[in-house]
């Protein structure tokens, strides 16, 4: 389980995790999309390593990139789905894919 702060405007999308100096465990981020696309994640001013979760409209598990390390080159790296369709990503921090046997095909509840 997740507690997840929600980013659902462009503006809190933009600014997603950034600048935080850690994340508890069982803590993130749920990134709401108005449109699904294959929608491209970077690490820009992130302090820690992270999980990304991608989630189709069924919010079933479509793609992951795990712990993902803060960018230190410029342009930042990018990360995420090359084709599918995803309208939800989950960040949470480094670990929590691996800790949790997350597997692609799993349903999300929320």
């Amino acid at each position: 389980m997740i507690k997840a702060e929600v980013a659902d405007t462009p503006e809190a999308r933009e600014r997603g995790l950034m600048f935080r100096k850690e994340l508890p465990e069982g803590v993130g981020m749920l990134f709401v999309f108005s449109d699904a696309a294959p929608h491209q994640f970077w690490t820009k001013n992130c302090l820690f390593p992270m999980d990304m979760i991608w989630l189709d409209r069924q919010k079933q598990m479509i793609y992951f990139a795990q712990s993902v390390p803060p960018c230190k080159a410029d342009p930042c790296p990018q990360y995420g789905p090359q084709q599918q369709e995803a309208l939800y990503v989950i960040e949470t921090a480094g670990g929590f894919i691996k800790k949790n046997r997350l597997v692609l095909g799993s349903q999300v509840k929320f």
